[in-house]
């Protein structure tokens, strides 16, 4: 009973050192501090502020590209989470592939005046998705880019692949996105069937 009433002595210890430390834990806890002092002083302004100072510093600290969304859709968006889903993957031969993706975690160029520039090669590998045979393997197949005024988060990839002579079948798709400011990349997938 001893040993019993030590172990959890010794867990309830290890929690309040670990939230303990957690409290303190770096930029990220601090400022997530300072948002939660902020909203409790009813300063809704400053609490927005904050949390998009929080935002900044962990997309600074990101290592790579994530992906918020990546759809197929019917037609390239027309701005960011403004785009029409595509009901199914199925693509008639020699149909274009249409992808919507929401890149996040890049970084930004400095082109003078003022500005901030957004940037990404992107490569393309097709293979057979019930084989895994590799089929395609292009890099550079585009590029994307904005240049903004403003530091924005919110950047729309519309891509658009034209894959003509695949045969009927299921394939995979992997796009990958090389950050033209930073050493960061980051891939998604995409799952299609060509259809006669």
């Amino acid at each position: 009973m001893g040993s019993f009433r030590a172990s959890v002595s010794s867990v309830a210890f290890c929690a309040a050192v670990f939230l303990g430390a957690a409290a303190g834990a770096g930029p990220v806890a601090d400022k997530a501090a300072d948002i939660e002092s902020l909203i409790a002083a009813d300063d809704t302004a400053g609490a927005i502020s904050a949390a998009r100072d929080l935002l900044a510093t962990v997309w600074d600290m990101s290592q790579s590209i994530g992906f918020g969304t990546t759809a197929l859709v019917t037609q390239p968006a027309a701005g960011y989470g403004i785009y029409n889903p595509r009901p199914d993957d199925r693509f008639k031969a020699g149909e274009p592939v249409i992808i919507y993706a929401e890149p996040i975690g890049f970084d930004y160029g400095a082109p003078g005046d003022g500005l901030n520039s957004i940037g990404f090669f992107v490569d393309l590998r097709v293979a057979n998705a019930e084989t895994g045979e590799l089929l395609g393997n292009v890099q550079n197949v585009t590029e994307l880019d904005l240049t903004s005024r403003y530091r924005n988060r919110e950047f729309q990839a519309n891509l658009t692949y034209s894959l003509d002579g695949l045969a009927p079948g299921k394939y995979l798709l992997t796009t990958t996105l090389r950050d033209k400011n930073s050493a960061k990349s980051g891939a998604f997938e995409t799952a299609i069937e060509v259809v006669e």
